[in-house]
């Protein structure tokens, strides 16, 4: 939890829009917010241990040495009972590992609205039934919604 007492998510993008929506939506609904713009920097604010992640929420597919699957091996070896949580909007036809992660209900399709983004994160806070992680035909995420 952030020194504030708010639950603090790290959201981790490498699409400077998708940082600027998650983090608008999610501190709206009061959740202390650290973005990063890429796996390598990501791991080095959970490394360096000054802010109390509760929950990663992290791209899939994203340029450097670190994409998200690598972050969350990383991140568990280290605290296996930190949540992470992945979002892409990529293809999944031949990645056995999202597939995976999809059945586990625990990948959030791009794009997705506010509403969805916000069950999401909360379902895995608070135990609240993730009925659609998939995305719908809601309004999809943008920074000008």
């Amino acid at each position: 939890m952030a020194s504030n007492g708010k639950s603090a998510i790290l959201v981790v993008d490498d699409e400077a829009s998708i940082l600027y929506y998650v983090r608008r939506v999610l501190e709206q609904i009061h959740y202390a917010v650290i973005t990063s713009p890429d796996g390598d920097r990501a791991w080095g604010v959970f490394e360096r241990g000054s802010i109390k992640i509760d929950l990663v929420l992290t791209d899939l597919v994203m340029p450097g040495s670190i994409d998200g699957l690598t972050l969350a091996a990383k991140i568990r070896q280290t605290n296996a009972e930190l949540p992470v949580l992945f979002m892409t909007g990529a293809a999944l036809e031949d990645d056995q590992y999202a597939a995976a992660i999809a059945r586990k209900k625990l990948l959030l399709r791009k794009p997705f609205s506010p509403s969805q983004l916000v069950q999401f994160i909360e379902s895995h806070f608070l135990g609240i039934p993730n009925a659609d992680a998939q995305g719908s035909g809601e309004s999809p995420c943008t920074p000008s919604d």
